[in-house]
């Protein structure tokens, strides 16, 4: 029974995004602005080294699921595997938006994503992944990662 109703949400959730769109063409953009500035923000908190600014743009029931690693929940968990993230020399992040789509409250942008990548002592490498991001429009009108995953490019490491 849980699957069937899990399944049938996301069938809605899928068809009402095209309709979204068309009702309010202003909403889509809206989210792209939105997701753009916190792309912004996380770019700008990896650069700094600051795993609290990158977790504060997840929501504090937001699940992060990693390729490889057991999923991460909340805002703690999103501090704690950024910040191991950090000390193992990803030293920045470029975040490249393909599309968004939109749904009321909720928006999924797809895109690529380029790290660079320095541990100590070591020569810097740079690594590609493509990714899926949830979004969730907050009261503020600021957008906060709900669902984030990714997996890394064939042969992305230079």
């Amino acid at each position: 029974m849980r699957g069937s109703t899990l399944w049938l949400l996301a069938v809605a959730f899928t068809l009402a995004l095209p309709l979204s769109g068309a009702q309010a063409a202003g909403g889509v953009e809206e989210a792209k602005a939105g997701i753009a500035q916190s792309n912004a923000k996380w770019e700008a908190g990896v650069k700094a080294g600051d795993a609290a600014a990158i977790a504060a743009l997840y929501m504090t029931d937001a699940l992060i699921l990693p390729p490889g690693e057991a999923t991460v929940q909340g805002r703690a968990g999103a501090e704690k595997f950024f910040g191991g993230m950090l000390k193992a020399g990803v030293k920045s992040v470029t975040l490249n938006t393909e599309n968004v789509e939109r749904a009321g409250d909720y928006a999924i942008e797809t895109g690529t994503v380029t790290l660079t990548v320095q541990p100590e002592g070591k020569e810097a490498q740079k690594s590609t992944a493509k990714y899926v991001v949830v979004w969730k429009h907050q009261k503020d009108g600021s957008w906060q990662l709900h669902r984030d995953i990714w997996n890394e490019n064939p042969h992305s490491k230079s």
